[in-house]
């Protein structure tokens, strides 16, 4: 091992040590204490009836209920779940343009040759940081407080749902394709380009098709978030599965909660298997460019496998996205263009102007008005944002990382990364039971809005910034799971090959040879989802426990509009500053 692979490996250790003393710090600091960690008596009691409803959902209306003009209950069930994958279609539909140019725009995998004049290249990263402001200010802010300032600004309407989920989507989706993009080995570019073809038939034929399937396998995850997220909007009124579940369980109806919760499993199941399928598919076509004649588009083109089943899977995405697009009513709904640009202004020139700036008109009295709230709560309640977030992730990282290596379907069968070690067939199989155990963890802990496992464990231990930090650490363990599992899944490295043809196990491939080379990843998906726990942990507040979110629900029901985007702005540059540091981290331990 070089002196430079010593230097790195010890860099990943020091940050595996800095995670676990984070932890803890975010515990210290922020007050959180472990008395608060036990179940009160009441929440016990809610809790039993509600997982022993888990056996017998509910296949109607509960006896003796008024239901009134109610529609039959599986009419009901259907439509709350159709509107649901409506919204979340419509939304990663336009999330995915969105997505696709700004990574072309923040992405340096394409860019030309050091030889480029420097004038083109200082005008490359002059649009890359403009782009990645752009999209770093539209993932700041969660799908839930986007859609109540459309809600408030617009009126409801469908569109406003949609275009609530689309904006931080099509931004989280850009940060993520570029850095897969950029993470990319740059051999096989290089030697296109050595042949004499152009950087973006470098890119194109030698970057591409290496990062497709984890950009796919991401793709896929982000329609499932996108279906959980309008899911969730159900909880601010608007008719997803989300408003049933949380009437349902202000009702004490539990059967009809997990009746609905089924319904979200098992679609997210079926849309994670379409995924496995088509990435499967495109790995299993490789793009041999040294078959091409020459390094010309053409001629790279010609070597280019054909795969009739991929084709029509993307048509039948197509039609289904046209079709869901064009059904049913108006998705900007009844009210006129007029009223609502009305309502625009009134809020961007009004409501959320300053009070002090509205009555003198000065925006220099915004400098005090701000102050004031900054200390009178914004501090403890970024503090405690901050806390709160980085707790659940650091929770859900620490444990994802340790139990990866026992749940990858690649590392734990008779043939691990497809090399004869010896392995029995009774130990074979124990070890694929494991891993099938695990990888539904997986599945069940993030199919489970992270907003309702928050509320559930608000009743079980208590107003505490617990139930928060549990929620968010258990969705993002299943979250972090099933993105290192593709990742392990997908991976070809050699030198995990040679370790297990030399008699090692699975553990020690993993954490002496997967592990340090897919670190990078790991720290992007770290970061990634730590700037989600921080928005999450912004909007769970309104649960009641201290963070911003609360502030936020505060100045909402009193009608302070601009004190709720003073809150709102401030949790952004949580994010902003999230960003840049995770940069920061990334460069140094890639060195």
């Amino acid at each position: 091992m070089t002196f430079s692979s010593h230097t790195h490996f010890g860099k990943r250790r020091l940050f595996l040590l800095s995670i676990f003393i984070l932890f803890f710090a975010c515990l210290y600091f922020g007050s959180i204490k472990w008395g608060d960690f036990l179940f009160n008596e009441f929440g016990t009691s809610i809790w039993k009836k509600f997982f022993g409803s888990a056996v017998q959902p509910a296949l109607n209306y509960p006896p003796g209920s008024l239901t009134g003009e109610a529609p039959p209950f599986s009419e009901k069930v259907l439509s709350g779940f159709w509107l649901t994958i409506k919204y979340a279609i419509c939304a990663i539909s336009l999330a995915l343009p969105i997505g696709i140019v700004f990574a072309g725009l923040t992405s340096k995998s394409w860019w030309p040759s050091h030889t480029s004049p420097t004038l083109f290249k200082i005008t490359l990263h002059t649009l890359r940081c403009f782009a990645k402001i752009i999209i770093t200010a539209g993932r700041s802010l969660h799908e839930i407080i986007w859609a109540l300032l459309f809600i408030t600004a617009l009126g409801t309407s469908p569109f406003a749902i949609i275009i609530a989920l689309a904006i931080p989507y099509g931004c989280t989706l850009a940060k993520v394709y570029a850095e897969i993009l950029d993470e990319q080995s740059a051999t096989a570019k290089d030697f296109l380009t050595s042949q004499g073809g152009n950087s973006f038939t470098g890119w194109l034929f030698g970057i591409l098709p290496s990062a497709l399937p984890d950009i796919l396998g991401y793709t896929f995850y982000r329609f499932e978030c996108a279906i959980r997220s309008s899911a969730i909007l159900g909880f601010v009124g608007i008719s997803t599965i989300g408003l049933h579940i949380q009437q349902a369980f202000g009702d004490g109806n539990y059967g009809e909660v997990w009746t609905h919760l089924i319904v979200l499993l098992i679609t997210i199941i079926i849309v994670e298997r379409c995924c496995f399928i088509l990435r499967k598919r495109i790995t299993s076509e490789k793009v041999s460019i040294h078959k091409a004649k020459d390094s010309t588009l053409s001629a790279l083109k010609a070597v280019k496998p054909k795969n009739t089943f991929i084709a029509l899977s993307f048509i039948v995405i197509i039609a289904v996205t046209t079709f869901t697009w064009l059904e049913g009513d108006p998705l900007f709904g009844d009210m006129p263009w007029e009223k609502r640009m009305v309502n625009l202004e009134r809020f961007f020139s009004k409501e959320i102007t300053p009070y002090p700036v509205q009555l003198s008109g000065n925006w220099g009295d915004a400098i005090p008005w701000a102050k004031q709230l900054f200390v009178k709560e914004g501090f403890e309640a970024s503090y405690m944002t901050i806390c709160i977030g980085t707790a659940a992730m650091t929770l859900a990282f620490i444990s994802a990382i340790f139990v990866l290596p026992f749940a990858t379907k690649s590392l734990n069968t008779k043939q691990p990364l497809d090399i004869f070690n010896g392995r029995s067939k009774l130990k074979a199989a124990s070890k694929s039971i494991v891993a099938f155990i695990l990888r539904s963890s997986f599945v069940l802990s993030r199919a489970m809005p992270e907003f309702l496992l928050a509320f559930l464990l608000v009743q079980l231990f208590g107003p505490s910034p617990w139930p928060l930090i549990l929620g968010l650490a258990i969705h993002n363990f299943g979250i972090v799971g099933r993105l290192g599992s593709e990742m392990i899944d997908n991976s070809s490295l050699r030198e995990a090959q040679v370790q297990l043809a030399h008699g090692g196990n699975s553990l020690k491939t993993y954490l002496f040879s997967l592990l340090p080379n897919h670190f990078n990843r790991f720290l992007l998906y770290f970061f990634y989802r730590w700037e989600t726990c921080i928005r999450d942990a912004t909007v769970l507040g309104i649960l009641g426990i201290t963070s911003l979110g609360y502030s936020i629900n505060e100045a909402l029901a009193r009608d302070h509009k601009d004190e709720m985007m003073f809150y709102i702005l401030l949790g952004a540059c949580i994010v902003f500053i999230g960003d840049m540091l995770s940069d920061f981290v990334r460069s140094k331990i890639r060195g």
